[in-house]
């Protein structure tokens, strides 16, 4: 009798333990140290704002409400030449804020410094700002839903 009493009480202990790790932040873009890239784009009638994270081990993030939400994980080598692109197409540098009513933005978080990039009022004057932005929403599109 005092044997299945231990067991019982050892799968409440272990249910309690994985439901605590189930309700855990896994990632805050607000608090973190680590180097992530934030995008998406926002405004219109509604002024909804889309964001996405990116982290530099691939994992990537969406914000809906106030909850991030993992969507899933990119190859660390992809990820990894996501953000050296970054610095070679001087992006870290482009000074661009231009919001119009519907908008698209770029922004590098690494500690305490952030770049930020922003457009949608007028066409932009370097093309590489909408390439790498495409290839950041076509990163997002092609995770598949198993990996979640």
């Amino acid at each position: 009798m005092k044997i299945s009493h231990y067991y019982t009480f050892a799968i409440m202990v272990l249910f309690s333990i994985m439901s605590c790790q189930s309700s855990k932040t896994v990632f805050n873009p607000e608090t973190s140290e680590k180097t992530f890239l934030t995008f998406g784009s926002g405004g219109g009638f509604t002024g909804r704002v889309i964001k996405y994270y990116l982290l530099e081990d691939g994992t990537i993030y969406t914000k809906n409400g106030d909850e991030i939400i993992k969507v899933g994980k990119t190859p660390k080598q992809m990820s990894k030449q996501v953000f050296v692109n970054y610095e070679k197409l001087g992006l870290s540098t482009s000074n661009v804020n231009e919001p119009g009513n519907r908008y698209s933005f770029i922004e590098r978080n690494s500690g305490k410094n952030k770049s930020t990039i922003m457009w949608g009022k007028e066409p932009l004057q370097n093309n590489d700002i909408e390439t790498y932005f495409a290839i950041l929403m076509n990163i997002v599109k092609k995770i598949k839903p198993s990996e979640l």
